[in-house]
C-alpha cells in the first residue's frame, strides 16, 4: 500500500497514512481535529541505486 501525505485545511495539520490507491482521495478524518476538510498533497518520492557514473568506483 502507498503512503499518501494529506493536510488538514481545518487545523493545517500535516500527516500521513497508507492507503489503498483507490482509496486515496476518498473521505479522510483528521487525526488531530477530527474533521472531514483534508486534501491530499502532491508528494515527491526517494530513489537510490548504484552505478558506473562519477569518480568513487560505486558499481
Amino acid at each position: 500500500m502507498p503512503l499518501y501525505e494529506y493536510q488538514c485545511r481545518s487545523c493545517g495539520k500535516t500527516f500521513e497514512m497508507l492507503r489503498r490507491m483507490k482509496d486515496a482521495d476518498t473521505e479522510l478524518e483528521c487525526p488531530n481535529c477530527r474533521s472531514n476538510n483534508v486534501e491530499r498533497q502532491f508528494s515527491t518520492f526517494a530513489a537510490g541505486g548504484c552505478g558506473t557514473s562519477g569518480s568513487r568506483g560505486f558499481t
